[in-house]
Formats: C-alpha cells, structure tokens, sequence
C-alpha cells in the first residue's frame, strides 16, 4: 500500500464523503489516537515532516490527513517522504476550484506526480442519475423518470443539496417509488419556510402560538406527511447548528458553508439555537424518530385518508418543546 495519497477534484460532495470513507474505516481499524487532520493553510512542509516521523501508538497504521496541500517549493514532497515512518501514510484532499479549470500549483503537479492520486470529477448527465439511483437505493426507495427530470430541474447538479432534498424525499415517500409529484411537495422553498417561522415560534417559547400555526398550516391545505417530513429534517439539521453554537461558532454563513445549507435557513433560526440545549434537543430528536419508526412500520395508523393519528403526533412533538 502506499503512503503517499492524493484526493483531488471538483466534487466537493465526492471528495468529503471518499475523506469521511477513509477516516471512519481507519479510526475503526487503528483508533483514534493515530488520526490526525491538518489544515493545508495552517500548516508548513516543516511541520509536516516532523510528523510523519511518529509512529503508530500501540498499532500497525497511523493517518494523517491533510486538508489542501501547503505553500511549498520543489524537493518539499521529497523531503516530506524520505522521512516517513514505515507505519504511517499521508493523504491530502485538495477541492480544485471549478473556476480555475483545474490548474495547479507547482508544488501541486510535484504531488499528483508522486501520489497514488485519485480524481473526482464533477458529476453531469447520466453519472448524476446513476448516482441518485445509488443514493435513493440505500434510502430504500426509487424515483420515476419524470421524478429525476423534476428533481434537477429545481434543485440543480449541486450533490450536497441533492443528498439534503433526496433524503427528505425519501423519508417522506417510504415504502413506495418517488414520484413527480412527490418531488414538488417536498422541495418547494414555500414549505420550509412556513416550518422555520414554526421554529420561530418554539425558539421563543411560544407553544400554544406554534400550535394555533401548525393548525392553521393543516386548514390550509398543508399535507400532514409533508410537515412531519420537513420537521424531522429541520429538528435534525437544528441539532447541528446547535452544536456549531456550543462551539463557539455563530456566523450563519460559516455554519451553512460547513453544513452545506440554505445561508437564510441558518440565519433564521440561529437566535433560537442560542437558546437551545443540545442534550435537550437531542431528546425531542429521538423520540421524533422513534415515533416515525412507528409510523413507517405501522405502529401508527396514519393515511392521506384519516391522518388523525399522525396529526396527534405532530401536536405531540411540538409539546416536547415545552
């Protein structure tokens, strides 16, 4: 196996997922303590040197990822090999900008001359398709021809995106194909709209001003699955934001870009995430998602029909909030 790696490409959605792949697999197999992550900005050639020197602790392998690639000039990659401990193997992932048609730096070239390099190109055409049908695939669900059509149409090529709406769609048509009109209900703007200025609501402490609005929602029309379905999608996606606030970080536009969402969406219910407790909002989470369990497997009757089991449902959760 060789210790030297290149990850490169356009497809910032490929590549984290391929760096999530590698990371995950190899903190499983050798621990966390011999996995370490570098910011190609933050740090020198010199320093990467002197890392790759330490060995695995009390394993065979030990990773170290490093996210871009660092200012250098020619005899750095070499200097950085020739000095690698037999146990540890090194992988850069460098995102190309689409707006620079792949060109690379000097100390780039020298890289991917070097490296066992592979490349992810950004997915169009057929090979977008072929990649919805994987993804839908293990959501456990399919889509129709005119599904696909309508799901590029008004979401686009951007696969973070795609793989946000796609698993919303999912959860909302499970157990049947996704169909055209299923694709419409669930990605309109309109609808999470409505559900954000519903978190405005609990984020305020508003209970009975949340209920009266989810009410009104359902008279006017409000498909009861579509809003448990978005619910469920924006709680989760709260959850995280939350936790980026603990952290430290409260910069909507920082949040979206590591998160990959709506820049608006973040900001909007940023204020209430401030309140929030994740360990909280962690328990509202889990019991949402034992309870759509029960709905998919017929713990719950609930159909376009006669919804009034999922519809108490829904008026349970935003009590959680309370």
């Amino acid at each position: 196996m060789s210790q030297l790696h290149l990850l490169m490409g356009q497809n910032s959605y490929m590549l984290s997922q391929e760096r999530l792949r590698w990371m995950r697999s190899f903190r499983e197999k050798h621990g966390n303590e011999n996995l370490a992550v570098f910011s190609g900005k933050g740090t020198t050639f010199r320093e990467l040197r002197d890392e790759v020197t330490v060995a695995p602790f009390i394993a065979e392998k030990r990773l170290i990822v490093v996210e871009g690639v660092p200012k250098g000039k020619k005899g750095d990659i070499d200097s950085v090999v020739g000095n690698i401990h037999p146990g540890v193997v090194l992988m850069f992932v460098l995102e190309q900008d689409v707006q620079k048609r792949g060109k690379l730096t000097v100390i780039q070239k020298e890289l991917k001359t070097k490296a066992e390099c592979t490349e992810f190109p950004l997915f169009v055409g057929q090979k977008l398709k072929q990649w919805i049908t994987e993804f839908l695939t293990e959501q456990g669900t399919s889509a129709s021809p005119k599904a696909y059509q309508t799901l590029i149409d008004m979401i686009g090529e951007d696969q973070y995106l795609l793989s946000q709406e796609l698993q919303k769609i999912a959860l909302f048509a499970y157990g049947r194909q996704i169909e055209e009109e299923d694709v419409r209900t669930m990605v309109a703007c309109s609808a999470e709209r409505e559900v954000w200025k519903l978190m405005d609501f609990l984020g305020d402490g508003r209970i009975d001003d949340a209920m009266k609005y989810v009410h009104s929602l359902l008279d006017r029309g409000f498909s009861p699955h579509a809003l448990w379905s978005t619910f469920l999608w924006m709680t989760s996606l709260l959850v995280q934001v939350v936790a980026y606030v603990e952290d430290g970080e409260t910069n909507p536009w920082n949040i979206a870009r590591e998160l990959h969402a709506n820049g608006y969406g973040i900001k909007a219910i940023l204020p209430f995430a401030r309140k929030m407790d994740r360990k909280f909002l962690l328990k509202i989470l889990d019991r949402a998602l034992k309870a759509d369990r029960e709905l998919k497997t017929g713990g719950y009757k609930a159909t376009n029909e006669s919804p009034q089991e999922l519809l108490a449902l829904i008026d349970r959760s935003i009590l959680s909030f309370a």
